[in-house]
């Protein structure tokens, strides 16, 4: 599928082309009505430049274009002019192209690999431009029609197979050489085409992977973004917090690699998406965030959490501008040494001052008083990157951030488990065939592991280590992984001792004091509502309840954490959304077809667990295809007959489920 993001109206347009390939299908448009200005008035130098056009313009509008026609002079054998058309011109299933006509290959339905490309079937569509050459040489619109009888991609969207040989020709042939309009990314010699070759590979196995890429003006590769399928379905439960990591650009090795990272059920970080990009720049930001957002159907995370960068906060604000934008812990506290190394040396208490300001602050209060008895100890009034860390507080300091979820992606410690496996492939000599080589072991390795966390959560019981009826009640919900993080909490509730603030209505606040941290903090309770927090943010930031509130349930008599305090991301059921019902299927062909790939990703993901469920996935899908070839035969003559108008296609689907209906 080959998409421009950008509008032809922006001001980087010619600087940008974005190929996306993709087997998902867009929201369809109906009735589109397509609109050339001044036909008339264009000229192109020869019949290919006519095309090259008509394609563009196709692409522009949502459809595909194919040269229907040509014809030569009789006496000089030149071209003297051509027909182009929709792909849907024609209206015979299948038909071939006959022998005098000029066709691109994207038209043609062809077997790959085992897979039938059924997408183009035909529609008897009248659109098309009729060019002629004048005597000048020069070629001119002799005719334009712009009604279409199908619908139509979104604009800016188009499924163009065709499209992605022509640019992967023309990025591999101007790769290598010099960019005098823009930056692209520095690869190797024929480490561009073993990236394409890999990406196809990788989408011709699967059809749900993702990729695209952004060109400059010259072909030239600048960015491109890929994710594989199970990462697309895994993002619908755990999408609600994303690291978007810069982390690789920065450091010492400055590596163009950016990781979109999430986190599972298991407290496993999974990789959501992969980039390359050229260079640190809002534009090239723009468009890897939106292709990211576009790979994941559009849904935009709850919270983007980044490094503190300018030039991110702009691009976030541009794409995400309804997600909470945040601040990793771990990328700040990282760049103490850089930033503040004097002082550090300086002053040996500097650090633990600075980590008791940002951690241990409870109010908005304490933390502006320590913040600014800070500063004036160690005289950092005039740095800047301490005042910029101030401005931005609201999107790092813990105390500034009580009703954000963070699912432990802003921890104070770096995610290793994902990045140390990244490290070992992203060192400055490992070639891209050599990375992505690695990339997808560790993926197969992470998936595995995953896996048999599934397995074993589900089929074994945790060791409980008190008799308390909240480690009992979350033993059998929990993932293993987060129940072990939730029963350190319980076991810590002995440590914890209660004591009664005051009361407003519904509402008693307690004070209670830690032994085991040594510390006091604030816990409120509403008997009504079942509405609780605590100043130590532990809900907040890793979504299971601390030790704290559950010491306070504990003695006004509740015996259950409530409902509302289990996240249902970090259950054994959190990949179990909630299913479509059938009848559901009132969108288009497109929206239906991306909702069974969702599904087949999932039976694969919980098929492939065992045996047994392999057995079972198996013999249900192979069921199923036969159930579906057998109503899509019996209605052929149906859909060949008549033009498939909106109305003809509601009849459709109603006849569908009526069959349905009665074999049920």
């Amino acid at each position: 599928m080959r998409i421009d993001l950008t509008h032809p109206s922006d001001a980087n347009y010619e600087d940008s082309v974005l190929l996306f390939t993709d087997t998902e299908r867009v929201e369809l448009h109906n009735g589109y009505k397509s609109t050339l200005a001044a036909p008339n008035s264009m000229e192109f130098e020869s019949k290919e430049h006519a095309f090259e056009f008509y394609k563009s313009y196709a692409v522009s509008v949502g459809f595909s274009a194919i040269i229907k026609a040509s014809r030569r002079s009789r006496i000089s054998g030149k071209f003297i002019d051509a027909k182009f058309v929709c792909s849907m011109y024609g209206s015979k299933r299948g038909t071939c192209p006959s022998e005098n006509s000029e066709q691109t290959d994207v038209a043609v339905a062809k077997k790959k690999r085992g897979r039938i490309n059924r997408s183009w079937s035909k529609t008897d569509c009248k659109a098309c431009m009729h060019v002629k050459i004048r005597q000048d040489g020069r070629w001119v619109i002799s005719s334009f029609i712009g009604e279409h009888n199908h619908d139509l991609l979104c604009q800016n969207n188009l499924d163009a197979p065709n499209a992605i040989r022509v640019r992967r020709k023309q990025m591999q042939n101007g790769i290598t050489g010099s960019s005098s309009t823009g930056l692209r990314l520095r690869f190797r010699e024929g480490d561009a085409q073993v990236m394409l070759e890999y990406l196809s590979c990788m989408q011709d196995e699967n059809p749900y992977f993702f990729y695209a890429m952004d060109l400059n003006r010259e072909q030239r590769l600048k960015n491109v973004f890929w994710v594989d399928a199970k990462s697309r379905v895994d993002y619908r439960s755990f999408g609600d917090a994303v690291l978007f990591d810069t982390m690789y650009m920065k450091n010492e090795f400055k590596l163009p690699f950016v990781p979109f990272i999430g986190m599972n059920n298991h407290f496993q970080p999974l990789l959501l998406g992969c980039a390359f990009v050229s260079e640190e720049s809002k534009s090239s930001y723009v468009w890897l965030i939106r292709a990211w957002v576009k790979s994941m159907h559009g849904q935009a995370p709850r919270v983007i959490l980044t490094d503190q960068d300018s030039v991110l906060k702009e691009a976030i604000a541009e794409v995400l501008p309804g997600s909470r934008h945040c601040f990793c812990l771990w990328h700040i506290l990282g760049k103490m040494e850089e930033k503040l190394g004097c002082v550090i040396r300086q002053h040996e208490n500097f650090v633990n001052k600075f980590c008791k300001c940002i951690l241990k602050s409870q109010t908005e209060t304490q933390f502006e008083k320590r913040w600014w008895k800070l500063v004036d100890r160690f005289d950092l009034g005039t740095d800047k990157w301490i005042q910029s860390l101030y401005d931005d507080r609201i999107r790092w300091v813990p105390t500034y951030m009580k009703d954000v979820f963070l699912a432990g992606l802003s921890s104070t410690q770096r995610l290793e488990s994902v990045t140390s496996l990244l490290d070992k492939s992203l060192l400055r000599k490992t070639s891209v065939k050599e990375f992505l080589h690695q990339y997808n072991i560790m993926l197969q390795e992470k998936y595995e592991d995953e896996a048999k966390q599934d397995f074993d959560s589900w089929h074994r019981q945790p060791g409980l280590k008190s008799p308390s009826p909240y480690g009992k009640q979350m033993s059998t919900i929990y993932t293993h992984a987060v129940f072990k993080k939730f029963q350190v909490e319980v076991l810590g509730v002995v440590a914890c001792h209660p004591k009664l603030e005051g009361k407003d209505g519904a509402t008693t606040t307690f004070k209670v004091q830690d032994f085991e941290e040594n510390r006091a903090y604030n816990v409120t309770w509403n008997e009504k509502t079942s509405d609780s927090s605590c100043s130590c943010f532990l809900f907040a930031y890793n979504g299971f309840l601390c030790r704290h509130v559950m010491i306070v349930l504990q003695i006004s008599g509740v015996n259950n954490i409530p409902a509302k305090y289990i996240l249902k991301r970090w259950t054994k059921d959190a990949k179990n959304g909630d299913s479509m019902k059938q009848g559901d299927s009132a969108g288009s062909k497109n929206q239906r077809y991306t909702d069974l790939c969702q599904l087949a990703c999932k039976v694969g993901d919980e098929g492939s667990l065992c045996q047994e469920t392999f057995i079972i996935a198996s013999t249900a899908l192979e069921e199923a295809i036969r159930k579906c070839e057998s109503i899509n035969s019996s209605l052929q003559p149906l859909l060949g007959a008549i033009s498939p108008s909106n109305d003809v296609l509601r009849e459709f689907e109603e006849v569908t489920r009526a069959r349905l209906t009665s074999k049920n």
